[in-house]
């Protein structure tokens, strides 16, 4: 997932299961692998679960354009 997210350019982390307790986001810890899920700068959840994660993602990126 890390090296598919950054073929993809996106300029936020992707943060795997066994380093979630490292990046300060255990609050966000999901119940279910896998776990979609995209936060503003100030920890805010944008959007949740696959569907609405990746159109957001491909809304962002044409913003960029």
């Amino acid at each position: 997932a890390e090296s598919w997210a950054a073929k993809e350019g996106f300029p936020w982390p992707t943060v795997m299961m066994d380093k979630i307790k490292e990046s300060g986001l255990e609050e966000y810890m999901p119940r279910a692998v896998p776990n979609y899920k995209l936060l503003s700068k100030d920890g805010k959840i944008v959007a949740e679960g696959k569907g609405e994660v990746f159109a957001k993602v491909a809304e962002l990126k044409k913003e960029e354009t």
